[in-house]
């Protein structure tokens, strides 16, 4: 499966005065750096290559198969919604899969959902094809910060704090160099994808 990011999430899952009021900041001459940062955590935990394997402010993505499997698994959670499936048909014609010839399951739901055809009905068939499937989605937890779990955006916050108090990868202490420690892992870890 090969994902691409249709449309990208219209905010930040934390604003810049909630980290400067984190971070006890008080004047604007940091503001880029902030924001730069506030960016780079959300990309640590945020989409298919977060740690969290979710998304967290609503995104459009689209989800590419070589062909259609008895239940096509959403690679991130939650999604709210499935705007199209596309085939290419055995002429090579792409068609649209009729929205009450399928079902979704696990919308809005913290695990990962799936879609299959509805009962006494099979998916199309057609040749098995680099690229033949395609499947728009939406998925997050809502289109602002507040939607998101309030640990996730602590996380979030001491991620920024940490890069921002720590902007090299190891710091000195007691003579020795030591890798600075991270404590915002904890709060994700409940939010964290699992494979079987």
């Amino acid at each position: 499966m090969r994902l691409t990011l249709i449309t990208p999430p219209a905010a930040e899952p934390v604003t810049l005065d909630e980290v400067k009021d984190h971070l006890r900041v008080t004047n604007n001459l940091e503001d880029e750096l902030l924001t730069s940062l506030i960016a780079t955590a959300r990309q640590k935990l945020d989409g298919p290559r977060g740690l969290l394997g979710r998304c967290l402010i609503t995104q459009q993505w689209k989800a590419t198969l070589d062909g259609f499997s008895r239940e096509i698994v959403f690679p991130l959670a939650p999604v709210s919604a499935v705007s199209a499936i596309i085939y290419r048909d055995a002429t090579g014609t792409e068609q649209a899969l009729a929205p009450d010839a399928y079902m979704v399951a696990g919308l809005q739901d913290d695990e990962l959902g799936s879609i299959s055809p509805v009962r006494g009905r099979a998916w199309p068939l057609i040749p098995y094809s680099p690229g033949s499937v395609s499947v728009t989605f939406t998925a997050g937890y809502g289109d602002a910060p507040e939607d998101i779990p309030e640990p996730i955006r602590t996380a979030i916050k001491m991620l920024v704090g940490h890069l921002y108090e720590n902007r090299e990868a190891v710091t000195v202490a007691s003579g020795s160099m030591i890798e600075t420690p991270i404590g915002w892992q904890d709060l994700i870890a409940d939010y964290r994808m699992r494979a079987f």
